[in-house]
């Protein structure tokens, strides 16, 4: 579902099946011209919401590819401070689709590592 390109939609809603899910990695990479906050990223993410669920969306980093131009950190900041998403769908999207998807039980949020890419 590259919403750079040209009916990205249809391929989103692949998404409407039963075991079908969506992952983002990349997104940043497609919008890097618009760089970061990356406004209409956030909205293609939307978008793809409001087709298939936002309980079929997980967030990726596409890292380390991106780290030559944007931080990991703003990779997923983009869409904390995102206008686009309610509070809902972003806890959705950065985890809680994910978790059920590979059944994860409750994991501890590991201490932050400084490196020179943060």
């Amino acid at each position: 579902g590259m919403p750079t390109r040209e009916n990205w939609q249809e391929q989103i809603k692949l998404a409407r099946n039963k075991n079908v899910y969506i992952e983002s990695g990349g997104i940043t990479w497609l919008f890097h011209p618009e760089f970061y906050p990356y406004p209409s990223a956030a909205f293609a993410i939307k978008e793809a919401g409001n087709i298939c669920g936002m309980d079929k969306l997980m967030w990726g980093s596409d890292y380390p590819r991106t780290m030559s131009v944007i931080t990991y950190q703003m990779s997923y900041d983009f869409i904390l401070n995102s206008v686009w998403l309610t509070e809902g769908e972003k806890l959705d999207f950065l985890g809680r689709t994910a978790k059920e998807f590979y059944r994860f039980g409750d994991l501890a949020i590991p201490p932050a590592i400084t490196t020179m890419v943060d």
